[in-house]
């Protein structure tokens, strides 16, 4: 463990605005899920089953992102800028064609994307509606979040966390506004939810582009069709992974969604509620995360090695430390969250036993997430982390999953089958910090 107060500090400084910014991220979500609850649970399920493809799409940004972060923060422990600045004309470019294609799926194929996960017309009619709107914030949120992305890296996050503050009060106010037809405003249920949201992210997008070409000079963000070769080769070799990673893991968590659908609405609903629960309880393990991705990274680009093993051993403890307490914190509070719900007794049931299941998942999960997505990517090694990720899930806990479902097993057997995954990614991340292999530079 290090013991130095100044690692401590500068890791509370870098922490600390994440937490704030994933907090209002996952406190909007959850404020929406519990707005869109006091409706009906046919309303909720809708929203709820619309917003799938929107998961996969930014699990998707996060990984080309991230896969650019593993450069940024080795090239930034040299301080080459000159690099960075290429690195992120490869990255913005990619993540807009990338965005672009996604936007037009969603808003021309609103119905065909609904009837992937159900059949229910009237769930269909009002994910549709849903969609046609929410459907134009693919786009914004593409851009907007590469960028707050790429400046988190380069340790700039007051401002994006400013931005991201004033828009989620945007979204909160227009959301009681438009969904239940206060301040004057039309009640429009589902669709008012989408507008709010779309609103919020126009402001937010039009203030990170400001900031990103205007107020730091040492940044020069340009589209590139001509990209610098070995860099962008760099970025292959050791993004890429990084966006298969989380591709194909979102892929499996959506299947897992799919094949949750098919035990019908009461299911739908305890595991859309669990699952905004376990993003929000959660929001310290993912700053921490990025934060070790970083640090760790920092110093390999650096040249110390040693001292950033030393930051892994240490940030490993912490992350044993916080999910313990985060998982406690989810269980203590799980009956009052559910109460705000408008749903039925047997469903609040279900929900509960989700909600148990999950507050130890919580404790094991953090561990998995600051290896693969802190440790492992901050060294360098990308492509274990994507090994991993991608065979926990699709050869353990979907197949577990979809047996015990043909088996006609228990909802709750079901759940815990589908999320077995987060026990074998743990300790394989687990083996691998035994040794040096997963220390690798990965700058010229």
């Amino acid at each position: 463990m290090i013991k130095e107060k100044k690692f401590y500090i500068a890791l509370f400084w870098l922490v600390i605005p994440m937490i704030f910014q994933d907090l209002l991220k996952h406190g909007l979500n959850l404020a929406d899920n519990i707005m869109i609850g006091m409706l009906s649970e046919i309303e909720l399920s809708a929203v709820n089953l619309a917003n799938q493809p929107f998961f996969l799409f930014s699990i998707m940004i996060f990984g080309l992102v991230s896969g650019s972060a593993v450069l940024i923060a080795q090239y930034y422990g040299k301080n080459n800028f000159t690099a960075i600045n290429k690195i992120i004309s490869i990255t913005v470019t990619l993540a807009l064609i990338f965005t672009l294609i996604w936007t037009y799926i969603i808003l021309a194929f609103p119905e065909y994307i609904m009837r992937i996960f159900i059949d229910d017309s009237e769930i269909i009619a009002n994910g549709v509606r849903y969609l046609k709107i929410i459907g134009w914030t693919y786009l914004l949120y593409g851009i907007n979040s590469t960028l707050i992305l790429i400046l988190r890296n380069l340790r700039i996050i007051k401002f994006t966390l400013l931005i991201n503050t004033i828009a989620f009060f945007i979204n909160i106010i227009l959301d009681w506004g438009f969904i239940f037809g206060n301040l004057n405003l039309p009640q429009l249920r589902v669709e008012g939810a989408a507008i709010a949201t779309l609103i919020a992210r126009i402001f937010e997008t039009a203030a990170i582009i400001f900031y990103a070409n205007h107020c730091d000079k040492r940044i020069k963000i340009k589209l590139t069709l001509n990209p610098d070769k070995i860099l962008l080769k760099d970025f292959f070799n050791c993004g890429f992974p990084v966006f298969i990673n989380e591709s194909i893991w979102a892929i499996g968590v959506v299947i897992y969604s799919i094949v949750l659908t098919k035990l019908g609405t009461q299911t739908i609903v305890a595991a859309n509620i669990t699952s905004t629960l376990e993003q929000f309880f959660s929001i310290i393990i993912f700053p921490i995360a990025h934060a070790t991705c970083i640090i760790i990274g920092n110093e390999i680009g650096h040249g110390d090695e040693k001292y950033a093993k030393q930051c892994a051993r240490t940030l490993f403890i912490i992350a044993i430390i916080f999910g313990f307490i985060l998982g406690l914190a989810l269980f203590l509070s799980r009956v009052p969250i559910v109460n705000f719900y408008n749903i039925e007794l047997a469903t609040k049931f279900l929900t509960l036993q989700f909600i148990d299941v999950t507050s130890i998942l919580i404790f094991i999960d953090s561990i998995g997430i600051i290896t693969v997505v802190g440790i492992l990517r901050g060294g360098g090694d990308t492509k274990f982390a994507m090994y991993i990720d991608i065979l926990s899930v699709w050869l353990v806990s979907l197949p577990a999953g979809i047996l015990a479902l043909f088996c006609h097993l228990p909802t709750l057997i079901i759940f815990i089958a589908l999320r077995m995954d987060i026990i074998v990614r743990t300790l394989f991340c687990i083996l691998r910090l035994r040794n040096d292999n997963w220390i690798k530079n990965v700058t010229r």
